[in-house]
């Protein structure tokens, strides 16, 4: 392992230990802390104000009881859930957390066959109620190879800055396939990554696919076998939807605060690539383009946040620029209907960058990019934050890139006032 990644490891394992009163063990002796057998995850999930969930695997039994209670609270003031894992999702087991509070820490932990271990449990902050002011923290990865970089110190660097949620917009790994069962063995192993996992049981997950998740590179809506990836990915994660019911794919919406979140799913009705750049050229089909468009309108939050793993206009081959139709119909949505406060989101490119489209482009306000990718699959393994503050009379959005090396290429603060029609 290269000096400064063992360097950040021991400074981010040092760090979870204190969190978690994990007994530090010598840098001579280890470099990583070994995840007991027995489950795979606890992952958080779908975290709202009134209610999350836990994903959890337990391939041996499925004695598993998850006791959860609001931090500081006696044990005894806390609920218990005996959850079972559904055949019908490959024996994914998915406990609902609920009676939560808005804007309240939690804290929970996990017993399998009647023992317990500390890297089985963990903490999270539920949202505030929507559209109530508040400051929030969102952490954006892509891009994991868990085959080329099973050691990924990045994720002790991101949870070290206490988000409050996380997106993974695509590419979490690198399966190119649709066979369930090499999907599901590729995320697991993904899960058993030490420093993974740490971010996953204490920072609320919300998912979505690119192409090497979803079937081979740049795959798209005509691949072959693509249902079996869809029911493989809503058995992975316990996502807060997936598709509409006239609609099938992983595309859904959430709010966090005075924050909505829309993520789209840019492979599930894509258009081939090489299909001629013409009005029937999709990257989205026309139903989701629909439901995105109805959400920003309906959406009262201050910021909206539009997650997808194609960039508007960096990649040359597989994303937005080689769709012109579809790409004018995104702006116009936001545009033409006078949505303030719109942010995009992306991955795939392996390089984290800070991009905005003109007005020129756009017709209406610069629409920001903040494209966040390889934080376990490129030269800087970097990733992206962006800060909300929606207190202020001038709500601000401080973004944020951050490298496996600690450095910060890039950190500037977007003001709502921005982001609005002239």
């Amino acid at each position: 392992m290269p000096r400064v990644a063992q360097a950040l490891l021991l400074a981010g394992y040092c760090l979870l230990t204190a969190a978690t009163s994990i007994a530090p063990t010598a840098a001579a002796e280890v470099d990583r802390i070994s995840l007991p057998p027995g489950l795979v995850g606890p992952m958080l999930n779908n975290v709202s104000s009134t209610e999350a969930t836990l994903w959890m695997f337990a391939p041996d039994t499925q004695d598993v009881v998850v006791k959860y209670r609001v931090v500081g609270d006696a044990p005894e003031q806390g609920e218990e859930l005996k959850p079972k894992g559904n055949p019908a999702e490959h024996n994914a087991i998915k406990a609902r957390l609920i009676h939560l509070k808005p804007g309240t820490e939690y804290e929970f932990e996990v017993i399998v066959a009647g023992k317990g271990n500390l890297a089985w449990n963990g903490k999270f902050r539920t949202p505030p109620e929507a559209g109530k002011g508040s400051k929030t923290k969102l952490a954006v990865t892509s891009c994991m190879d868990y085959g080329d970089n099973p050691i990924q110190p990045s994720w002790f660097l991101m949870l070290a800055e206490k988000p409050d949620l996380h997106l993974m917009i695509g590419d979490n790994v690198y399966a190119n396939t649709t066979d369930r069962e090499k999907l599901w063995n590729m995320h697991l192993d993904q899960r058993r990554v030490v420093e993974f996992a740490a971010v996953m049981r204490n920072v609320p997950t919300f998912a979505m696919w690119d192409d090497h998740d979803y079937g081979p590179n740049n795959s798209d809506g005509t691949l072959p076998g693509k249902e079996r990836s869809l029911v493989s990915f809503k058995e992975l994660f316990a996502n807060p939807g997936a598709g509409t019911p006239e609609t099938p794919g992983a595309f859904y919406r959430f709010a966090w605060g005075d924050v909505d979140v829309f993520m789209l799913d840019g492979r599930y009705h894509r258009s081939p690539d090489d299909a001629p750049n013409d009005d029937k050229k999709r990257m989205l089909g026309d139903a989701q383009m629909k439901w995105l468009a109805a959400g920003l309108k309906a959406s009262k939050a201050k910021f909206k946040v539009i997650a997808s793993g194609s960039t508007l206009t960096a990649s040359r081959d597989d994303g937005w620029r080689i769709y012109d139709y579809d790409r004018k119909r995104l702006y116009e949505s936001i545009m033409q209907q006078k949505i303030p406060g719109v942010v995009y989101l992306s991955g795939d490119i392996h390089r984290c960058q800070l991009d905005a489209r003109p007005p020129s482009e756009t017709g209406g306000y610069p629409l920001y990019e903040i494209t966040s990718s390889g934080i376990a699959n490129s030269r800087t393994d970097g990733y992206a934050t962006l800060e909300f503050d929606t207190t202020v009379s001038d709500p601000t959005i401080r973004v944020k890139i951050t490298h496996g090396d600690a450095t910060v290429p890039l950190d500037r603060t977007l003001k709502l006032s921005e982001l609005q029609i002239p």
